[in-house]
């Protein structure tokens, strides 16, 4: 046979084999996980509900976003709404096979009316508005890994710049939320720089022992698809209130990326009355 031939057979059998369809064993992936949860009133507590996920064994990374602000990221969770209303409840879960989501809406059918006295008066001054700025001591500002923790970032004694210290927060026993910037804040996003920022009417919800280790919490609802915060813009929206006295006001937080979304530290801030 000579080497025009062999060229000619092997060139066929290349071209037949490169046309043999090609048979894939296959990867068997597991079902996608079910995102349905269930939600009761927590007994005698017509503001707590308390919120189930169904999902499969399987499942990880759930979600929650309560339409009051608040998120978690446990499998069952209580939330708190203070104020009557209708609020909209989004469940998300991943697993192996992929990620689901279902919302429900709930309604709260009561407005819970709170005395003005203890924590409120404190943090509110009733009838006599007080007003709230950071705090010139060592501090002021910290920020770690874990909750209350101050190892990745501790400001020295007056370390903060003018356009924090002029910054300033009123809550009012009537719910609204009053934050004066003066009209520049500081924007972590985009290397601490400082940025004009329009504050709109804001509002704030008291909520009682909600909060990390039980501390009652203020909570900055969104307005406007925009995340509001008390003391950095990379913070909230629920604040614990770790200590609060006629004159000292220390809060706790998750930080927050820019999308709103939850990121890995927590701050811890310190304020006093004026």
């Amino acid at each position: 046979m000579n080497k025009i031939n062999i060229a000619i057979i092997f060139s066929t059998a290349v071209l037949i084999y490169a046309c043999t369809p090609y048979e894939d064993d296959g990867i068997d992936l597991p079902e996608g996980p079910s995102a349905t949860f269930s939600w009761s009133y927590l007994e005698n507590d017509s503001n707590r509900i308390v919120f189930t996920g169904l999902s499969s064994e399987d499942s990880f990374l759930h979600l929650w976003e309560f339409g009051n602000g608040l998120t978690s990221i446990l499998e069952s969770d209580t939330a708190f709404y203070p104020q009557s209303g209708e609020y909209v409840v989004t469940y998300t879960v991943h697993n192996q096979g992929g990620m689901s989501q279902s919302s429900q809406t709930i309604s709260i059918l009561q407005t819970l009316e709170l005395p003005c006295d203890g924590d409120l008066e404190l943090l509110t001054g009733c009838d006599n508005e007080k007003t709230w700025v950071f705090s010139s001591e060592i501090a002021a500002i910290a920020v770690g890994p874990d909750p209350y923790s101050t190892a990745w970032f501790t400001s020295p004694q007056g370390g903060l710049v003018e356009e924090q210290y002029d910054d300033s927060y009123q809550f009012t026993f009537d719910g609204e939320f009053i934050y004066n910037n003066n009209g520049g804040t500081i924007n972590p996003f985009e290397g601490y720089v400082v940025n004009e920022l329009e504050v709109p009417e804001l509002t704030f919800l008291y909520s009682e022992g909600t909060g990390t280790s039980g501390e009652n919490q203020i909570i900055i609802p969104t307005v406007d698809e925009f995340c509001w915060f008390i003391g950095t813009w990379d913070s909230g929206p629920a604040y614990d209130i770790v200590e609060l006295t006629e004159t000292r006001l220390v809060l706790h937080s998750t930080q927050r990326n820019g999308d709103c979304t939850v990121a890995e530290g927590f701050f811890t801030y310190i304020f006093v009355s004026q």
